[in-house]
Formats: C-alpha cells, sequence, structure tokens
C-alpha cells in the first residue's frame, strides 16, 4: 500500500498547530511568573512585553513579506535595543500591527534635557528610520508650554509642526477661558 505524501498545505498546518499550542503554553507558563511567590520589577515586565509584542510583528511581517533576518536572543539583564542610527541605548518601544502588515513603533528616549517618545511607521513597501511625529518635554518652554509635540512629513528634512501640546487658551482641565466680545 502507497501511503500518500503530505502536501505543503498538511505540512503547514500540522506545523503551525502544533507550534501555536507551544507557544500559547510558553505564555501561560510565563503568566505564572506574575503570582506572589516572584518578585518583579514593573521594568522588566515591560522588557519581557516589549519584546514579545516586537517579534511577533516581526514574525507576521515575514508571512506578508518573507525577509531574512538575524535571531536575537532574550536576557533580562540586559535591556532590548531597538536597531537603528537614531536609538538611545535603553529606549523602552512597543509596537502595534496595523491591518497592511505594516506597523506603528513608539520609542521612549529618557534622557535628562528632553526626555521624548517617537513614533515611526515601519511599512512594508518602504522602510524607514524616520519618525512620524514626537511629544518631548522641553525645558526651555514655560510652565505648561514645556510638554511639546512635533509632526515630520515624509517630502521635508525639518520638521513640519512644533509647539506646545497646550496652548494658550487651554489650561490644564481641557477648558478654554471664555472669549470676550468687543460690545463687553
Amino acid at each position: 500500500m502507497k501511503s500518500e505524501k503530505e502536501t505543503k498545505e498538511e505540512r503547514f498546518i500540522r506545523l503551525a498547530e502544533a507550534r501555536v499550542n507551544k507557544i500559547l503554553s510558553m505564555l501561560h507558563l510565563l503568566g505564572n511568573l506574575s503570582g506572589i511567590n516572584y518578585a518583579y520589577t514593573m521594568d522588566q515586565v515591560e522588557q519581557i512585553f516589549t519584546r514579545i509584542q516586537l517579534d511577533l510583528v516581526k514574525t507576521k511581517m515575514r508571512f506578508l513579506q518573507p525577509v531574512s533576518g538575524k535571531k536575537h536572543r532574550f536576557l533580562l539583564g540586559k535591556p532590548y535595543v531597538i536597531e537603528g542610527p537614531s536609538r538611545s541605548e535603553q529606549n523602552p518601544a512597543f509596537a502595534i500591527p496595523l491591518p497592511d502588515g505594516s506597523y506603528l513603533r513608539a520609542v521612549g528616549y529618557p534622557n535628562d534635557s528632553y526626555p521624548s517618545i517617537t513614533i515611526y511607521w515601519d511599512a512594508q513597501e518602504n522602510p524607514s528610520d524616520d519618525g512620524i511625529c514626537f511629544a518631548e518635554f522641553n525645558p526651555d518652554k514655560d510652565g505648561i508650554h514645556r510638554l511639546c509635540i512635533g509632526v515630520y512629513c515624509a517630502e521635508e528634512e525639518d520638521t513640519k509642526y512644533y509647539g506646545p501640546y497646550i496652548t494658550a487658551e487651554r489650561n490644564y482641565n481641557g477648558e478654554y477661558p471664555s472669549v470676550q466680545s468687543d460690545e463687553d
């Protein structure tokens, strides 16, 4: 009796089911570390889930657009550094996958002078290390104007917009002062 050879689709289904179940089991085991029998910091938790989320997005992108990439071993004592020339050594980050297979990546730049968060768009067709927008603390500004936002434009070298998040017209409660008319 001749046995039928497994098709590529059948082999994919068999292996995918086994591997996904193994990953889900390992995630369950990871979740068990959240119990009272362990001590951990929120920084360690952020490192773990940032790395898992980034690798999850990278793996999904391999299905959408096959690319070769080197593997990075995860170590808790060593912060995960996203590769790229504009990144700091210790930069918390997370990524949100988008329906088209690209993703938005937020990277924090904690420094003493201008701590900030920059949003990058990692597009399939046009991967770029250029940010699309950012929020930063600007110590050169006064009071409520120190939190600033900036927006980049892909075709321009300089920032397209830069200004305080809270404008003079709005206070911390989100209220706008009453506008007096000329008749008053």
